[in-house]
């Protein structure tokens, strides 16, 4: 199904090239972790050559991109940094916060904007997004950002997926899909019929993880792992309804101009380890965030948000009081609404610099933590406040096991007593283990649309969701054709205008992606096409402004020769 698929789209876009000199080279990864993804990547690619620019694609694993992207240094592709490539994104909290991403401060390797995004129309937009209270003014931000990213594209949004997941039919309480690092596997609100009171579930997620610290992470192959082990101060109610309520936190207050917060927290829960959760906890992780010997990549959005540890005191043993340097959104919707807290009297005694190795982090063999009364506690991997507590990892089973928390401080509505992940690789694979029965559900990463018409009701149920994702070429914009443009002939003739010039040619690219066929033939017609990082169905993306982009080789080449170039 697949290969007849990719023959389509490329059938649907093919016709006489033109003959057109290399005029340079560009290195794409293409992630290998996703049939239809893989086959969009080449597809890009073959039509990137089309308008005269030499491709050199690669298969990879996101363990190979992920080091290259993440070195901070800003290097091309031969020289151990890279180019382009495949990417499918979401933010990491469900209202957008594309300052967590693309603002110039957040650099590699402190931060996530990983792309190298350098645009002082985008920071200006981004810092008044983040720094307004007025609904109406950020809204304004929001505009302001998608306009100026419509204008230049960083980098090449190719559509909105829409999520398929096929279910065991006996499977009741699935009713969402993931979204690192706040939707992840929730078993226990999974019943099973028919399977009593005692159920085992199991869920499949593609990738294994490179570490369950959930500072550490961006995927969901990560987050599927150790979300249900660990909480957030503020959680999401459901995906339908996608508002932040109380986790941890019970409640805060904040003074009118949005900087004096005080945060009550739930009194009487406790660690998997038995160990009370109180505010010290809490400034524990902010601690851990702040301090760059651990070597996060959310070190520096939390340093915008916060100033440093100075704004945050413990003011109660369930209270914590932060008074920020400026009013700043991500407060409440990306630090409290979507970082989890991690236990200060199990993690306090590891160096920083061991932590990502750690079992707490791998999860593979134990480690004894020290916790009050002189006694101590063997963890089979990460300690949380979840409902789930992690049994560690099963090599027969290529799977992480859990087994419920009974003293959890909410309710199980489910009948599921014990739950496994379970590493699979391959859609045909995810599939084949639904139908013997082995799993119950799966991530949507295995991008099961162009087969879900395959799928018999009997051992299959198959659920739609709109994923609040996108898949886009990402760009290495600190590279010299088109990422600073200096190298093109536009940007050697003058440099005044080299910016200039390499957003030609990422326009040249955009004009080259026939969306509408990937989204037809290679996704199954589950998706629509994209234009900016924004969410199709989020209240912020503007509709009236940003209109399907053309496919339109024509207007690619002329986009080219703006840059200099010459057929």
């Amino acid at each position: 199904m697949m290969k007849a698929a990719a023959a389509a789209a490329v059938a649907a876009v093919a016709g006489p090239a033109r003959a057109a000199p290399p005029f340079f080279k560009l290195y794409l990864m293409i992630p290998n972790n996703q049939p239809a993804r893989m086959i969009w990547g080449t597809l890009a690619a073959q039509q990137m050559s089309r308008i005269g620019i030499d491709v050199v694609s690669s298969f990879v694993p996101f363990t190979v991109i992920s080091p290259r992207r993440s070195r901070g240094d800003g290097k091309p592709h031969p020289e151990g940094g890279w180019d382009a490539y495949l990417e499918r994104y979401y933010y990491n909290a469900i209202t957008p916060t594309p300052n967590t991403l693309f603002h110039s401060r957040l650099m590699p390797p402190s931060g996530q904007n990983f792309y190298y995004v350098n645009d002082p129309q985008i920071d200006a937009a981004l810092d008044q997004m983040a720094s307004t209270i007025d609904p109406a003014q950020r809204m304004d931000a929001y505009r302001a950002f998608e306009r100026r990213w419509y204008e230049t594209e960083p980098m090449t949004t190719l559509f909105y997926p829409e999520d398929v997941i096929a279910v065991n039919p006996k499977l009741k309480g699935f009713d969402f899909t993931t979204f690192n690092p706040v939707f992840y596997p929730n078993p226990e609100k999974w019943t099973i019929e028919g399977a009593g009171n005692d159920a085992t579930a199991a869920f499949a997620s593609w990738a294994p993880p490179a570490s369950l610290i959930p500072m550490y992470t961006t995927g969901y192959n990560e987050s599927n792992i150790f979300g249900p082990v660990y909480n957030r101060l503020y959680e999401y109610e459901s995906w339908q309804d996608k508002r932040l309520v109380p986790a941890l936190a019970t409640g805060h207050t904040m003074s009118a101009d949005g900087k004096h917060w005080v945060i009550t927290l739930r009194e009487g829960v406790k660690w998997h380890s038995g160990e009370e959760f109180t505010a010290e906890d809490v400034k524990f992780t902010w601690d851990t965030f702040l301090n760059r010997a651990y070597g996060t990549p959310i070190q520096a959005a939390t340093e915008q948000v916060l100033g440093g540890p100075g704004a945050y005191r413990i003011t109660g043993k369930h209270e914590i009081t932060v008074d920020l340097p400026a009013y700043n959104m991500l407060f409440l919707d990306w630090l409290i609404g979507a970082q989890a807290i991690i236990p200060k009297h199990a993690y306090q005694d590891i160096r920083p610099e061991a932590l990502r190795g750690h079992t707490a982090s791998n999860w593979l063999g134990r480690h004894t933590v020290r916790i009050s009364g002189g006694r101590s506690y063997t963890a089979l991997g990460g300690i949380g406040t979840g409902p789930w507590i992690a049994q560690g990892y099963d090599p027969q089973r290529r799977a992480y096991k859990y087994v419920r928390n009974e003293n959890y401080w909410k309710p199980h509505t489910g009948n599921v007593k014990t739950f496994y992940i379970v590493n699979i690789q391959g859609t045909d694979s995810v599939l084949s283990a639904l139908r013997a029965g082995e799993i119950d559900a799966h991530d949507p990463m295995y991008d099961i649309g162009p087969v879900a018409s395959t799928i018999d009701p009997s051992w299959g149920k198959v659920q739609t969701f709109d994923s609040f994702k996108w898949q886009h070429i990402c760009y290495n914009l600190r590279h010299p054709v088109f990422g600073t443009g200096v190298d093109t002939p536009l940007g050697r003739r003058d440099p005044s205008r080299a910016a200039e010039a390499a957003a030609y040619i990422r326009k040249a690219i955009s004009h080259a992606m026939p969306r509408e066929q990937i989204v037809k033939e290679i996704a199954g017609g589950y998706g629509r096409e994209g234009t900016v990082p924004m969410p199709y169905s989020a209240p912020e993306y503007d509709h009236d402004l940003l209109r399907p982009i053309a496919y339109d080789l024509d207007l690619s080449r002329q986009y080219m020769q703006r840059a200099g170039y010459e057929y």
